[in-house]
């Protein structure tokens, strides 16, 4: 895959066709931990058990027919998963522990006599390797990944953003609202100079805002914030080169773009600092991304542009261990799609193999299901972050803090519950 100069071709790598394959659902290792434990097993048996013990379901669509007739074949061998078809062309789900598909993986990626046998074995060996993984982005001293999620407190320096443009324009009301975010549990600070609203929603949709206005905003409140708050991780919203570089200048942390990094010298910029980025989805730009939700499989489409896109980052010297990934709630995706994606995130979490940023605050999905204006779904908000975080979400993006932050104490209670009786006790 070659990249030019600037931005690579209008959303190529968005729109994921061709061979897919994702998780319907694959196995916990933390249940599978707790499960082996109630067995005796030490901590490091443990571990190797459930590395071997792991099983689950993967869907695989758009099988050219000679591929699919090589996957009939080799699963009838022993030690393979077991297929499952329908009527839909390409189609099938593949069941069984992940030792079984990585052997099948393997067996496709040796028949390059049958083209895309060995892209669909590469596919679901990415899968196998995906689904254990834990990797952790260490974010100024936060460790993303491993333990709790964390809230990042969204900072709008815009005139026109959907739900709180031009509030914090002011050094004064800017410094104000960081402290009540950092006060309510917010461990990051993301700063927005450029307003990604949606057209139809919220009217026309926003604006091309120019890279030298955004820096504008965004440079001082950065070094402001850098000043006030020297523990507090800070993020730069922004998908200009100019922007991130000035920013990550004045102390910023990480990069978080909503295009994906698909800008070669915004890519450059995340390199050469070795500063961690945050890669969203999402299928156009604001003004007509709302034309681009006709998925065959949201869900699986949404992760390979994912997987797709991190790969071209680290192909341009992005570092591996520094990324994570956000599924882009609310940017091309309809309102069924948005609930959907929610629900399946976890399997959307496997296939990808990164720590997930979830930003649904205040959108319009929560909106069209509680009839909420705007400025009244932080109750929507906290069920959705709840939601997220059981689903594996390590980063929880909100405008109000405050209003999450029983849900989001729950939840990770939740997920780190493992009192399960004596059966389960260490010894």
């Amino acid at each position: 895959m070659e990249f030019g100069a600037g931005v690579f071709p209008a959303f190529a790598l968005v729109r994921a066709m061709g061979i897919r394959v994702r998780y319907l659902s694959v196995d916990s290792p933390e249940t599978l931990d707790l499960a082996f434990r109630a067995l005796g097993f030490p901590g490091p048996a443990r571990q190797l058990l459930a590395s071997s013990a792991l099983q689950g379901h993967l869907l695989v669509t758009g099988l050219p027919e000679a591929v699919l007739a090589l996957v009939r074949e080799l699963v009838r061998a022993p030690g393979m998963p077991r297929p499952t078809e329908g009527t839909t062309r390409g189609a099938l789900i593949l069941s069984g522990r992940l030792a079984e598909l990585r052997l099948l993986g393997l067996r496709l990626q040796e028949r390059a006599d049958v083209a895309g046998a060995d892209e669909c074995g590469g596919k679901i060996l990415r899968a196998c390797v995906n689904a254990g993984r834990r990797d952790v982005v260490r974010i100024r001293d936060l460790e993303v990944g491993a333990g709790p999620a964390v809230v990042m407190g969204i900072l709008n320096v815009t005139p026109d953003s959907f739900s709180d443009g031009g509030k914090y324009l002011t050094p004064e009301a800017l410094l104000r609202r960081a402290e009540e975010l950092v006060e309510a549990g917010a461990q990051i600070l993301d700063v927005g100079g450029e307003s990604t609203r949606p057209r139809g929603l919220y009217g026309v949709g926003a604006r091309p805002v120019d890279p030298g206005e955004e820096r504008a905003r965004v440079e001082p409140a950065v070094r402001l914030l850098r000043r006030e708050f020297p523990d507090v991780a800070l993020s730069v919203d922004t998908s200009s080169a100019e922007v991130a570089r000035a920013a990550l200048g004045e102390g910023a942390d990480l990069v978080n773009d909503v295009r994906g990094l698909k800008d070669d010298e915004l890519a450059r910029v995340v390199a050469e600092s070795g500063a961690p980025c945050c890669i969203m989805h999402m299928p156009a730009e604001p003004d007509v991304m709302a034309q681009h939700t006709d998925y065959e499989d949201v869900v699986g489409e949404v992760a390979e542009a994912l997987c797709q896109l991190v790969d071209a980052a680290i192909s341009r010297g992005v570092r591996p261990d520094g990324i994570l990934v956000d599924p882009g709630f609310g940017f091309g995706k309809n309102f069924g799609q948005n609930l959907l994606l929610l629900r399946e995130l976890s399997s959307l979490r496997a296939t990808v193999g990164r720590p997930v940023l979830v930003g649904t605050s205040r959108k319009g999905f929560l909106g069209h299901v509680t009839g909420q204006p705007v400025h009244a779904r932080d109750a929507a908000t906290a069920a959705s972050v709840a939601i997220a975080i059981l689903g594996g979400a390590s980063v929880v993006r909100v405008h109000d803090a405050a209003a999450c932050r029983d849900a989001v104490r729950l939840a990770n209670a939740v997920t780190a519950a493992s009192e399960g009786g004596t059966l389960f006790s260490e010894e």
